[in-house]
């Protein structure tokens, strides 16, 4: 029975997660930041399992427009050791494997604070480049398996993609989605005082880091 319950759960999860299922812009909310430069629009869920626990789904997407190169936010992007240079619950990030030439196996711990206990997470990156040529999108994939266990809550669900836009005239715009469920349910006051600038933060992040690697 309880093994049913989790392969239950783990279904719904996948379900709300999936890539391939595009987002439902019904019930989102945007705001920018206090400088108009980042435009952030959110959908925040509290569901409850068939436990009768209650946990969130949470989704974002940022976008900013900034000058700096399509390349230089890639090495950013591509360097894992600096994602926790904007990735404000990042403690330690590194990059465990590469899979492919265009693929790679990467590993989070993130920063305990209350309410979510230790936590890491082990994400799978593929990386693309748009038809267009203008555009490459990184997609991060969860992986939870695909590392062993360090005595953490590990997060089952996490999916995430960064598009870089070349815009002409030495112009990129930088977008970060997100999708995740949290291995700890947090009120919903809390995530009302990170936005905007949360998400903001971290695409701003990317930014600057790229634009100091000029």
């Amino acid at each position: 029975m309880k093994n049913n319950v989790k392969a239950g759960i783990a279904v719904l999860c996948v379900l709300l997660l999936s890539p391939d299922i595009k987002a439902q812009k019904e019930g989102w909310k945007q705001d920018k930041t206090r400088d108009g430069k980042v435009l952030v629009s959110y959908n925040f869920l509290e569901k409850i399992d068939e436990n009768g626990k209650k946990f969130n789904v949470l989704e974002f997407e940022a976008v900013t427009t900034a000058a700096v190169s399509v390349e230089s936010c890639l090495a950013v992007l591509k360097d894992d050791s600096r994602h926790k240079d904007f990735m404000e619950d990042a403690e330690h990030t590194e990059r465990i494997k590469d899979l492919t030439e265009d693929e790679w196996l990467s590993y989070y711990k993130l920063k305990s604070r209350w309410p979510m206990p230790e936590t890491d997470v082990v994400t799978r990156y593929k990386l693309e480049l748009k038809p267009d040529n203008n555009s490459f999108i990184l997609t991060g994939y969860p992986a939870p398996d695909m590392y062993p266990e360090k005595g953490l809550k590990r997060m089952q669900e996490s999916f995430s993609r960064y598009t870089i836009t070349d815009l002409g005239n030495g112009q990129a715009e930088v977008t970060m989605y997100s999708k995740s469920v949290p291995v700890a349910s947090i009120p919903k006051m809390l995530l009302k005082t990170w936005i905007p600038n949360g998400p903001a933060d971290m695409v701003n992040g990317i930014v600057r880091l790229a634009q100091e690697g000029n």
